[in-house]
């Protein structure tokens, strides 16, 4: 238990070396556009694409991804890879996902001796893998139970949201 605790605060953490700190996921654009001016518009925005996006996007499809590595279904696994990617909603959100999928995929594969030879196998079949997809496999991999590794990823994104001006 102490262990899975360990890598799932590794996985949240804003130090993990994918980029996501790189990423507002239209914090900005809301702010440029006028949406977002004031810390009432902020929660709201904040508040409609927890509910909204992530809630009812990325978090069921993390569901999917961490299933499918339960059950070492790589046909499913790149089914709801592509499907994710398929469902970015602009050019930079599929940047961010690919780019952070390949950021996560080679630490992944430099720690060798902390990431299952299967993860490993599995992570050589998926050319394009988004961060979601190699977030649940090593999640599971690692003995991080699925409820916890979804509010970890909740929380990091969260975490991410307040620091873009």
């Amino acid at each position: 238990m102490a262990d899975a605790l360990i890598r799932l605060l590794q996985l949240a953490s804003p130090m993990l070396p994918v980029g996501a700190y790189s990423y507002s996921q239209g914090l900005e654009w809301a702010i440029e556009s006028g949406d977002v001016h004031d810390l009432a518009s902020a929660q709201a925005w904040i508040g409609d694409v927890l509910e909204i996006y992530q809630g009812g996007y990325e978090l069921p499809l993390l569901t999917r991804f961490y299933q499918a590595w339960h059950s070492a279904d790589v046909d499913a696994l790149q089914h709801w890879n592509a499907f994710y990617l398929a469902g970015r909603d602009s050019a930079e959100a599929l940047l961010e996902s690919r780019q952070m999928g390949y950021s996560l995929k080679r630490l992944l594969l430099d720690l060798q001796d902390e990431v299952p030879q299967a993860v490993q196998q599995t992570l050589a079949q998926i050319e394009t893998p988004a961060f979601p997809l190699l977030y649940a496999g090593v999640s599971l991999a690692w003995g991080i139970e699925a409820g916890a590794a979804l509010q970890a990823y909740v929380w990091s994104w969260l975490e991410n949201q307040p620091a873009r001006r």
